[in-house]
């Protein structure tokens, strides 16, 4: 079996929307609501610190070293539970700490746009972008015969090679659902960010729960409970529209907020 020029288009595809969206919408924001780079970085390293190192340090714990807490946690609906919330705390948590204490001169509407762009750019190009190059080279090395000697060292890696010579579809889902995260990343970095302005940490638990929950139909996924990944996709991609119609609606919001004293 061989890669499919379908499925390098759909890499390829997946790579554009994945790292060409945050660049474009940089420059629309840059050019429409003159964010500040500044606050677009503080948003890139906190999901950094946060979401790639700090949140899996308990995963690491929780899922592989604790034998009791592993046992629990095979269980799907413990697991979404415990997936969801570790991600909500860990994102709105870092976010939370950044704006309160290093953005005190950036707490707009558009810096929260910034924020958010940044979370969430970063976000897509590490997951998606970079994934899906390391990939067209694994493909590459399908079609040339190469990757048999990589099956000969881990031979887990024929997962890999029975997803890049089957359908392209799965791949462009990939592609689109960054597209959805970074509108729900905008959505809220922009929710913390009013929480923070005005001073009603509410937000903040409010933002917590809404990323757990997003997170829930993924886990689920994840344990076989949904089978359908169309279902996981369809939901996330409803969040996403609400949260764009939150994002133009939090704009007067920010305007009719009062000024910090």
């Amino acid at each position: 079996m061989v890669v499919s020029t379908s499925m390098f288009v759909a890499l390829i595809g997946s790579i554009i929307m994945a790292i060409g969206m945050p660049i474009v919408l940089l420059i629309i924001f840059k050019k429409k609501f003159g964010i500040s780079l500044y606050v677009l970085l503080i948003g890139m390293v906190t999901f950094l610190a946060f979401a790639l190192i700090l949140e899996n340090i308990p995963h690491v714990y929780f899922l592989t070293v604790n034998s009791t807490t592993k046992g629990w946690l095979e269980n799907p609906w413990l697991y979404m539970l415990y997936g969801g919330l570790m991600a909500g705390i860990f994102e709105e948590t870092g976010r939370l700490i950044m704006m309160k204490y290093v953005l005190k001169k950036y707490r707009n509407w558009k810096d929260g746009l910034a924020f958010g762009l940044g979370h969430g750019g970063f976000e897509a190009v590490v997951l998606v972008g970079i994934t899906s190059i390391s990939t067209i080279a694994m493909a590459i090395m399908i079609n040339n015969g190469s990757f048999d000697s990589l099956l000969a060292v881990d031979p887990s890696l024929e997962v890999v090679k029975e997803q890049l010579t089957g359908p392209s579809a799965l791949v462009w889902l990939g592609g689109i659902e960054r597209i959805s995260a970074i509108a729900i990343q905008l959505g809220l970095s922009i929710l913390v960010m009013y929480g923070v302005k005005n001073r009603k940490i509410i937000f903040y638990f409010l933002a917590i729960l809404i990323h757990a929950i997003i997170d829930f139909p993924a886990a689920l996924y994840q344990t076989g409970t949904i089978e359908n990944i169309f279902v996981v996709e369809i939901i996330i991609a409803i969040i996403a529209v609400i949260s764009i119609i939150w994002i133009v609606k939090s704009r007067k919001l920010f305007k009719e907020s009062a000024p910090e004293v």
